[in-house]
């Protein structure tokens, strides 16, 4: 008998789907109604450690990670619905009512509603927020051409030295350290820059940084059927003092926005960075990385779920 192979995250979506449908963007969009709709789910052990993450710094990054998945499909959140799954250490009054406060006023921020949804008893702290949204011009990793230029807001590698601040002991000087540490707890997502882009450039594809440019930029080249060329010189890194170039780009939950555009782009919008990183092309699908001219390889991806 043939042993199971085991299966990677992008396997097991694309068994559950019939054969030749996949869904690659992580939002869903109704063109009839012009909804758009995500639903995104962080638990125990896997998203966070309750020994460093409270109740506040959860419902943060619950709200935060869904905002982004909406905005790199070029939406604005307007409700959303809670599967709360508590452990019996969790469902107390001194853990729920902090976490219920962060969690109106992050929503509240962003002009979204509480309609609904569900609450559960679990092993351990598994939190599922869905959100829906309204889109006039959606984003689609699909959409990418040959000749767009590809960009990254921001910079990549702060959510791996907090993580590596939470883990080690390390001497990392203000204002890098608290700027790492919030990163990791508590990411923003970059809706106020996808608005912008929205209104004033031609975005042909998007999707948000939550696993790492090393396993993010594949999906993106796939997605569109298209190569990648990406510099690596140009690619903006929090610090290069204490993580090495494949820690900052396997970097995950960055939340900045990755996305293709025909045009040349100002390099701040909305009060955030924008680099362009590489191009699109049609010659070759996938990605190939070169560090001045000289094509590099990874031997590891970062993070996988399984």
């Amino acid at each position: 008998m043939r042993e199971n192979s085991k299966l990677k995250e992008s396997d097991i979506i694309r068994i559950l789907y019939p054969p030749g449908e996949t869904q690659t963007d992580d939002c869903y969009l109704d063109p009839t109604e012009g909804r758009i709709y995500t639903t995104d789910t962080i638990c125990e052990g896997t998203h966070f450690k309750i020994e460093w993450s409270g109740p506040r710094e959860i419902a943060k990054k619950l709200v935060e990670v869904n905002v982004s998945d909406i905005a790199a499909g070029g939406g604005v959140p307007t409700k959303a619905f809670l599967n709360l799954g508590l452990s019996p250490k969790i469902a107390k009054e001194d853990w729920i009512l902090p976490f219920s406060k962060a969690l109106r006023e992050t929503l509240s921020s962003y002009k979204i509603e509480l309609c609904g949804g569900d609450t559960y008893s679990s092993p351990s702290l598994n939190l599922t927020l869905t959100l829906v949204g309204t889109t006039a011009q959606p984003w689609k990793r699909s959409g990418g051409r040959n000749g767009d230029l590809l960009y990254l807001s921001g910079s990549v590698g702060l959510s791996q030295l907090g993580y590596k601040l939470l883990n080690e002991r390390l001497d990392v000087p203000e204002p890098l350290r608290s700027s790492a540490l919030e990163k990791h707890l508590t990411p923003k997502a970059r809706l106020n820059l996808a608005l912008e882009l929205s209104r004033n450039f031609t975005i042909s594809s998007c999707m948000d940084v939550t696993d790492g440019l090393l396993q993010d930029l594949p999906k993106l080249a796939n997605s569109s059927e298209l190569g990648l060329q990406v510099f690596l010189e140009k690619i903006p890194l929090a610090d290069s003092s204490f993580l090495n170039l494949s820690e900052s780009l396997s970097s995950g939950e960055e939340l900045e926005l990755l996305f293709l555009s025909p045009e040349e782009l100002p390099s701040t919008l909305a009060g955030i960075s924008i680099t362009k990183i590489g191009r699109a092309v049609n010659e070759w699908k996938g990605v190939k990385f070169l560090d001045r001219g000289i094509p590099t390889k990874f031997d590891h991806p970062g993070f996988e779920h399984f």
